[in-house]
């Protein structure tokens, strides 16, 4: 099971690669915070709340890249990014706050394997979205998959725009 496991998640990462262009914009629309005097802010709703807060904590992740509660995602201003963890369950009152955000001019990222729909005038920049595999991957004796790797995945594309942020502010 663990080299089936193992071999399947090198095409989870291969699959992330394949993102490398959203994830080059992302990282540089998240280091505009950094260049300035803003900050970065990860959050996420309940399925991914503790991960966002473990991420931040990565001896990689630059200063002033931080964990913001979902309920206190408000707080951020023009001058600050937001990293949404998400797989697009958000409710209507959640999504609701995102695009107050949205409209305020905080520039959205959304990490994972879905994110919410939001609406879009001209002038208004929209939301990087990096999408990550979530499906089971690791075939099962009764021919069933288990083996789901989405928060590996998230992390993995976590990291990758750690690198490019450090590439860039060095």
């Amino acid at each position: 099971m663990l080299k089936s496991y193992t071999t399947q998640l090198q095409h989870v990462f291969a699959t992330i690669r394949n993102e490398e262009e959203a994830i080059a914009d992302s990282a540089r629309l998240l280091a505009q915070a950094l260049a300035g005097n803003g900050n970065i802010y990860v959050c996420a709703g309940k399925p991914f709340a503790s991960l966002a807060e473990t991420i931040v904590h990565n001896q990689d992740t630059p200063g002033r890249i931080h964990f913001i509660p979902w309920h206190k995602k408000e707080q951020a201003t023009a001058t600050d990014r937001l990293l949404v963890l998400t797989d697009g369950s958000e409710t209507e009152e959640e999504t609701d706050q995102l695009q107050q955000l949205l409209e305020s001019n905080i520039p959205l990222v959304f990490l994972g394997p879905n994110h919410p729909r939001l609406s879009f005038v001209e002038g208004m920049e929209e939301p990087i979205a990096i999408t990550t595999p979530a499906s089971p991957i690791a075939p099962d004796s009764d021919g069933s998959r288990r083996g789901y790797p989405t928060e590996i995945a998230i992390i993995y594309a976590y990291q990758a725009m750690i690198f490019e942020i450090l590439d860039m502010i060095d």
